[in-house]
């Protein structure tokens, strides 16, 4: 797996402002070059700059697997014009921060025990199975836990059986760690796919050894 360790708009919460599948990472237009070539060749990608709701936060308000990009329906038309030509839209109806309430992969989605009954739905008829919860008692799971086809990291206050149900629900094994010298939201500080992950400067050798290890699935 391919790691680095990088700033992204001056800050080590790298995971707060880009979305990725494996093949294409939306960006923000004021991503620094650097920052840009690093995430092209660490996770493989194409990468396109866009904003959320003329946000730079694009993990904030949405979530990406290699089907759909996941946004909720307050996104501005202009926004999903650039989008669409990349990946198909499933718009989900909430007026939350949709990136903080849910993490997914091609198989399943996580979900915050505070979305309401049509955005689940929304999620099932994407083909993806849901659980909703809390993680490590807190209803922002969408920032507790980072998820690919291959593995999946989360909050390590999670309890075991929070541990199970998500590792049956997204079909594949994990582990747990903080990111960034103990963040313990560790969404904010990661950028992942099956190829590679993407991590805030402050994170240390030994989150990053658990790191990659939950990742692939070790």
């Amino acid at each position: 797996m391919n790691i680095a360790r990088i700033r992204v708009l001056g800050s080590n919460y790298v995971g707060l402002f880009v979305v990725t599948n494996d093949s294409l990472a939306f960006v923000p237009h004021q991503i620094e070059e650097r920052a840009l070539k690093e995430i092209e060749k660490t996770l493989e990608v194409k990468t396109v700059k866009i904003s959320l709701y003329e946000s730079a936060l694009l993990a904030v308000f949405s979530k990406m697997n290699n089907k759909y990009i996941y946004l909720p329906d307050f996104v501005l038309g202009k926004e999903l014009e650039v989008i669409e030509k990349e990946i198909k839209i499933k718009m989900i109806p909430t007026e939350n921060a949709l990136g903080n309430m849910i993490e997914l992969n091609d198989y399943g989605a996580i979900a915050s025990r505070t979305l309401q009954k049509n955005a689940i739905d929304e999620l099932k008829k994407s083909g993806l199975a849901v659980f909703q919860t809390n993680i490590a008692r807190t209803d922002v799971v969408g920032s507790c836990l980072v998820a690919t086809n291959q593995g999946f990291v989360v909050n390590p206050n999670v309890t075991s059986e929070e541990a199970i149900r998500i590792e049956e629900t997204l079909k594949v094994k994990g582990g747990s760690s903080t990111a960034n010298t103990g963040d313990l939201f560790i969404r904010n500080s990661i950028i992942a796919n099956k190829k590679g992950a993407i991590l805030g400067e402050s994170t240390t050798p030994h989150e990053i050894n658990r790191i990659e290890e939950a990742l692939e699935g070790l």
